[in-house]
This record gives structure tokens, C-alpha cells and sequence, in this order.
């Protein structure tokens, strides 16, 4: 045993304190707890790790073991160390020079999502040359660390989230130009970046939720397959020139970019995800393909039909782009994210959706100028879970094949390893929320809503069990209805308001356990309002009810034993009135008909002279008629002939 060089435990589910017994083992090269619950501050640690031994190790690695405490200075005694790797545990204190004075072997060093601060001197000057630094969520800031300078062999460089407050400094560029990823994202850095990056021989740059401002650079590294520099404040067009023939990812989400998206786009043909989001771009999406088929070169034509084909992202949401539905996703048979919302296209939903993006999982159309009918083919999107039509001009009626959406069919759903945006902005239950990925793949949508939509809700709606948002508000549908709505259990947000429902509330509304926004105002319900333990902790319930004059119950004024005793009380008192009005006629007309009679018998005149009345009246009467009847003969016979 004392010879041992290599203790790796990693990912053993280790639970409790490190043996003590390991004072004999002078050989340890290599020491290894990654991914274990190891009870014990980091100085309890060196005070265990045998004194003999620290000439040799070589590698440290400790990441993900709840271990807690200060860095001990002396960890800078383990002077052959090349690796050493604390990240994301609970360490804590200030990190100064002399923690790294004497690691003149290091390169590679991982503290990243713990809670040290580094204090050291701008013009100190490190014993090694790293090739790793990962000191995301560590304090770094707020100066940019000169003694980065130092570092030309740096490969991985991640600064993210570590309170830098500064302009990115010139040598940055030139130091790091052969680094394969930097990231210094999610910080307060400023200034513009350089126009030209093509000298960089750099795959991955992250600079993503900084303030920098400027245009984006003209050119970028010539092998750069992920650049992101969303969420900042650039300013300006497009590049006219995007040469990158590998980038896999561009995000340029969240800025000021104004201008049309150039031809050239549709060069980056091995792009898997796009986001030109949150901008003031206008115009037609990717001229390309109308260029294209006026091209001269075949090199362009062909780009630009296969501009697309790799892609499972594409996110153009908040802009002012307008054209028709973008024909590139014609090639886009991958694509399984799509936002085009707030934007100005036009037209009709195109029907080769399904055969053309069958991978489709998120479709958001909100807020654009779509009109014409939902395309029932649209419903054999069977991977679709998220469906926004809102705030369209979309018209007829709800097809009752939605039913087919087997994606919202499913209360588990399968969700995709691919990140198609580290957050998105959903309308649900009332509000706009920014939910992260994680969050946002438990969403199963179906927006309808400010639409011209008519006629009923079908029936067969009630099969997408697994719906957890549901939005038909402010269209002009009518009917009752479904009862069979209490059937989607997973509903947490339902709203119909502002059409022409009618009939009474169904009863399985108060089982929907998860329900926690309902709006039904603006309707014409009638009846008790169902009751129920969920219905009850529903907030602002006079709300959800109101426009609808015709129902009664908790929590409305109306009560509903009031309005039936009313409406039976005013019934009788109109049956009491006929019942009276009828006794009385026939009173007066036995009265009068005796008066008559005794009258006729008492004066044998007075009858003589009434039955010459009635004799009289009834020859005037008989005459009459006779002569209109000969006139209505004579003119009919006269029409025939």
C-alpha cells in the first residue's frame, strides 16, 4: 500500500469523513473524490493528506463534495501539482498570491461555483502557465486580472459570472488568440470588441449578459462554431459578409441590431441554432433563396437551399420582420423550435409544416398577421407540445383533429437533450414569466386566443390530457362548454373569456386539482357556479366571473335560492292574475245573460223587439258577405282566364 500513486473514488457515493489512515502513502500521485458527500473542511483535508506526499501528488480533484472552509496557504507547498480541482463546493475566504506561489507545475485550475475571492496584485506575475482556468461564480472582479497576461498557453478560459466591471483590455485578444473557448459571460464588461477576430484560432467565444456596445465584429474567428454576444447593447446592421462556414451556434438575442438579415446568412449552412431575437430588425427573412434562383454561382444556389437543413433552433422573435411564412424551413426537416412571434408576417400557415418539420416540438406565431384557417394537417405535428397562434387574424373554426397532437396526449413527456434557449418568455395564467429550459419543458400550450376564431369547442379537445395551459380567449366562439374540460387533470391555467359561451359552467372544472388561473368573465353563463376546494383558492374570484349576468352563487352577489324563490314567486302572482281575470269574465257574463233572459220574460215587447234586432243584423251581415264572396270569385276567374 505505501507504493499506491492512484486513489480515484470518484462518483462512489461516498458519504462521511476521508480515512485518516493514509499517513503511509509517500508514492500518492493522483487523488480523486470527485461527485461524493464527503463531510469535511478542505483544512481538515491537508491536515489528512500525508506530509510525504506533497513533493508528488500531482492531482487533486475534489469537485461536487459538499467540502466547506478556506483554501489553506498550504496548498500552494504542492509544488509538482499540475491539476487542481475544487469546483462547485462550499468553500469560502479571499484567495491571495502565496495560496499560488508555489505551484510552479500547475495548468489546470478549476474553482469554479464556490465563494472565494481572489485579491491579488495587478502587476504580480504567476510562477505557471495555465491551460485551464474555470473560475465561473468565483469574485474575480471588478479589474479585468492583469496577471491573465501571462497566460499565452491557455486553451479553456471561463470567466462567467465572476463581477468583472471593466473594458475587455486590448492584450486579451492577442494572449487568448490561440485559446479554443473563452467565456466571460454574465458580468458588467463595456466597451466595443475588436472588427476583425479572423486571427483567433478560437471555437467558442461566450460573452453573452455583459454591457458591451458597438457593432458586432465584421469578421469573425474563421473556425468559430459558437459565438454568443446576446443580451448586451450593440448597435448597428448585420455584417454584409458572415464568413463562418462552421459555426453551429450564433446568438446575437437581446440587442439593438437594426437593418435587414443579409444574403450571406444562408452561407452559414452548418448552423444548428439561430437567434437574432429582441432586435430591430425589418424586412423579408434570408433573401437567399429568392436570390438564389437568379444566382450565376451554383456554390451560392446550393448554399442557400441548404441553409437550414441542420438546424433544431431557430428563435426571431421581437423584431420587425414581415414577409410571408419563411420559405427556407422548407429544408429545416430537423428544426424542432421555432419562434417567429412579434413580427409582421402575413399571410396564410403553410400545410407543409408537418411534412417538412416533423421534428417540430415548439411552434410560437403570436402577435404577427397570420390569417386564414388553422390548417388541419398542422394537427399530425405529433412531437408539437407548444402551440401559440395568439394575436393573429386567424379565422373559422377549431379543428377537432387537435385531438392528434400526441405530444399533448401524454402527461410525461420525452424532452429533448438539446437546450433550444437558456430561457423563453411564456403567456400563461394571466401574466408573461420568464421560465428557464428546465421549467419551460414541463409547458404543454395550446394559445388560441385574439384571434376571429367560430363555432364550438370540440368535444374531442378533452383528449389532450396532458395540457397544462389552455388559451381561447377573445375570439368569437360559442356554444356551451365541454363537459368533458374536467377531463385534462393537468390544467393549471385555463381561460375562455371574452367569447359567446353559453349554458351553465361544467361541474368537472371543480376537480381540476392543479388549476391555479381560471377566467370564464365575459360570456353568457348561466346558473350556480360549480363549487369546489380548488375553485375556492382561486384569487381575485369576482373576476373570473364577471360579464356573465346569468350566473348566481359564491362568490358573486347572486344567490342562487333567492333568484329561483324570485322567479317562482312572480310565476304564481301571473297565475293568481289569469285565475282571477277568468273568474270574473265569467261572473259578468252569467250575469249579464240572466238580465237578458229575465228581462225577455217579464216584457213579452222587449223580447219581440230584441229578436227583430238579431234578425235584422244577421241579414246585413249575411249580405255582405255574399257580395264580397261573388267579387273574390269573379276576380280569380278573370286571373285564370
Amino acid at each position: 500500500m505505501t507504493s499506491l500513486e492512484v486513489i480515484d473514488f470518484r462518483a462512489n457515493d461516498l458519504v462521511g469523513l476521508i480515512p485518516s489512515n493514509l499517513q503511509n502513502l509517500c508514492s500518492l500521485k493522483v487523488l480523486n473524490f470527485d461527485d461524493n458527500n464527503i463531510d469535511l473542511s478542505i483544512g481538515e483535508f491537508m491536515d489528512r493528506l500525508p506530509w510525504c506526499s506533497w513533493s508528488t501528488l500531482q492531482k487533486l480533484s475534489m469537485q461536487n463534495t459538499t467540502m466547506t472552509g478556506n483554501l489553506p496557504l498550504e496548498v500552494g507547498a504542492l509544488g509538482n501539482l499540475t491539476l487542481l480541482s475544487l469546483g462547485n463546493n462550499r468553500l469560502d475566504g479571499v484567495l491571495v498570491k502565496e495560496h499560488f506561489s508555489g505551484l510552479l507545475n500547475l495548468e489546470y485550475l478549476d474553482l469554479w461555483d464556490n465563494s472565494l475571492k481572489m485579491d491579488i496584485e495587478q502587476n504580480w506575475v504567476p510562477p505557471f502557465r495555465l491551460k485551464h482556468i474555470n473560475l465561473e461564480s468565483c469574485t474575480v472582479g471588478p479589474r479585468f486580472p492583469e496577471w491573465l497576461r501571462w497566460q499565452t498557453r491557455i486553451d479553456y478560459l471561463l470567466l462567467g459570472n465572476t463581477s468583472l466591471d471593466d473594458v475587455i483590455p486590448d492584450w486579451f485578444w492577442v494572449t487568448f488568440s490561440q485559446a479554443s473557448a473563452l467565456d466571460a459571460s454574465e458580468n458588467m464588461l463595456h466597451g466595443s470588441l475588436p472588427s476583425n477576430l479572423q486571427h483567433m484560432a478560437t471555437i467558442s467565444i461566450g460573452l453573452e449578459s455583459n454591457n458591451l456596445t458597438g457593432l458586432v465584429p465584421r469578421l469573425f474567428p474563421i473556425n468559430i462554431t459558437s459565438l454568443d454576444l446576446s443580451s448586451n447593447s450593440f448597435s448597428g446592421s448585420l455584417p454584409a459578409e458572415l464568413k463562418a462556414p462552421q459555426i453551429f451556434m450564433l446568438s446575437l438575442g437581446d440587442n439593438k441590431i437594426t437593418g435587414t438579415i443579409p444574403s450571406s446568412m444562408c452561407q452559414l449552412t452548418s448552423l444548428a441554432r439561430l437567434d437574432l431575437s429582441r432586435n430591430r430588425l425589418t424586412g423579408d427573412v434570408v433573401q437567399c433563396w429568392k436570390e438564389s434562383n437568379h444566382s450565376s454561382s451554383v456554390s451560392r444556389a446550393n448554399s442557400a437551399h441548404q441553409f437550414g437543413s441542420r438546424m433544431y433552433s431557430i428563435d426571431l422573435n421581437n423584431n420587425g420582420l414581415s414577409g410571408e411564412f419563411p420559405k427556407f424551413l422548407l429544408s429545416a426537416s430537423r428544426l424542432m423550435f421555432l419562434d417567429l412571434s412579434y413580427n409582421r408576417f402575413f399571410g396564410t400557415l403553410p400545410k407543409w409544416l408537418p411534412e417538412k418539420m416533423p421534428e417540430l416540438e415548439i411552434l410560437s406565431v403570436r402577435s404577427n398577421m397570420f390569417s386564414g384557417c388553422i390548417p388541419k394537417n398542422h394537427t399530425c405535428l405529433e412531437k408539437l407540445y407548444y402551440l401559440d397562434m395568439a394575436q393573429n387574424n386567424i379565422s373559422g373554426n377549431i379543428p377537432w383533429s387537435l385531438s392528434n397532437l400526441k405530444a399533448m396526449r401524454v402527461i410525461y413527456k420525452n424532452v429533448t437533450d438539446y437546450v433550444y434557449e437558456d430561457s423563453m418568455l411564456v403567456i400563461t395564467k394571466g401574466q408573461t414569466r420568464d421560465y428557464t429550459f428546465e421549467a419551460f419543458s414541463l409547458v404543454v400550450n395550446l394559445d388560441l386566443s385574439c384571434n376571429s376564431l367560430t363555432g364550438h369547442i370540440p368535444e374531442e379537445i378533452s383528449l389532450l390530457i396532458g395540457l397544462t395551459s389552455l388559451d381561447l380567449s377573445s375570439n368569437q366562439l360559442t356554444s356551451n362548454i365541454p363537459n368533458k374540460i374536467g377531463d385534462l387533470k393537468q390544467l393549471q391555467s385555463l381561460d375562455l373569456s371574452n367569447n359567446k359561451f353559453s349554458g351553465e359552467i361544467p361541474l368537472g372544472l371543480s376537480a381540476l386539482t392543479y388549476l391555479s388561473y381560471l377566467n370564464l368573465s365575459y360570456n353568457i353563463l348561466s346558473g350556480p357556479i360549480p363549487s369546489g376546494p380548488q375553485l375556492q383558492t382561486l384569487d381575485n374570484q369576482i373576476d373570473i366571473y364577471i360579464g356573465n349576468p346569468g350566473l348566481c352563487g359564491h362568490p358573486l352577489s347572486n344567490n342562487c335560492s333567492t333568484s329561483t324563490n324570485g322567479e317562482q314567486s312572480v310565476h304564481h302572482e301571473d297565475e293568481d292574475h289569469i285565475v282571477y281575470l277568468y273568474l270574473g269574465m265569467s261572473i259578468g257574463f252569467g250575469v249579464g245573460l240572466w238580465t237578458v233572459f229575465c228581462t225577455m220574460l217579464l216584457r213579452r215587447t222587449w223580447a219581440i223587439a230584441y229578436f227583430q234586432i238579431i234578425d235584422k243584423l244577421y241579414d246585413e251581415v249575411y249580405v255582405r258577405v255574399a257580395i264580397t264572396w261573388a267579387g273574390l270569385m269573379k276576380k280569380a276567374h278573370n286571373d285564370a282566364t
